[in-house]
Formats: C-alpha cells, structure tokens, sequence
C-alpha cells in the first residue's frame, strides 16, 4: 500500500509505503472524547471518540480505537475503527479488516478488506470536478 501526500513548496508528492509511515499532525488519543469541527491541511488521526464534521485536503486516519458520528471529506482516508457518516475521499478510501462504516461513499478508489462491516452505498467517482461538486454539497449541507 502507498500513501501520497502533496508537498505544496515543490508541488510534488511524498510516497509513504504504510499508513503508518503517515505523519500524524493532529492526533484525537485514546480516551479523549470531542465534539465540533475540524477543518485541516494536513493529516489528522482519530484514536479517541469524535462527534462533529472532519475535512482535510490530506489523510484522515481513523484508527482502531476510533469512534467517529461525523461526516468526512479528504483527500484520503484510511480507516481501521468505526464511522458512522458519509465520506468523500478524492483519492483513496482504504478500510481494514477491523473497519465498521455506516454511511455512503464518495471516492476515487476504495479498498476494503476482507471482514469489514460496511452499510450504505458506494459511488466511484473519476474526475476531479465530481469530488469537488460532492464535497461542496457536503460544505453547503454543514452550513444549512
């Protein structure tokens, strides 16, 4: 598995090789319960509990203690805890075998493991407009 990350001062790309080679900027810990919105550049990950709306235009990982009531938009997302919302990922949704979602999904590509429990349904979408027009319909349903 490769994660990429774009790096804005060379406008190029990061390769990490696992999710966890991921740097994790904001970390939500085991035991830490919070509610709102998180809005980022740059990786987030959810070990604790997280009730709310995430957007991120880098990873969001959702660990294996994670518990998130949110809808997420990033431009990836790798899960290996619960969710219970929608996501737009632009580029990849990845979900381990311990992964639990109950919600749609909105990505460009999807990897989901062998013993995930997913309930919703699952749009592929291609083209970069399509993922822009689905995160602004996210954006626009916060603020409603």
């Amino acid at each position: 598995m490769s994660i990429f990350k774009k790096n804005a001062e060379t406008d190029t790309h990061v390769r990490y090789e696992s999710a966890e080679a991921v740097p994790r900027d904001t970390i939500i810990g085991t035991g830490t319960m919070i509610e709102g919105i998180i809005s980022s550049r740059e990786n987030v990950c959810v070990e604790g509990v997280f009730k709310g709306k995430i957007m991120s235009d880098a990873c969001i990982i959702i660990g294996e203690t994670g518990k998130v009531e949110a809808d997420i938009t990033a431009d990836t997302v790798l899960m290996s805890g619960e969710v219970h919302g929608n996501i737009v990922a632009k580029t990849k949704l990845e979900i381990t075998s311990h992964g639990k979602l109950r919600g749609n999904i909105k990505t460009g590509s999807l990897i989901i493991a062998e013993g995930v429990l997913f309930e919703g349904n699952c749009q592929m979408v291609w083209e970069e407009s399509q993922v822009k027009s689905a995160a602004a319909s996210d954006l626009l349903d916060t603020v409603r």
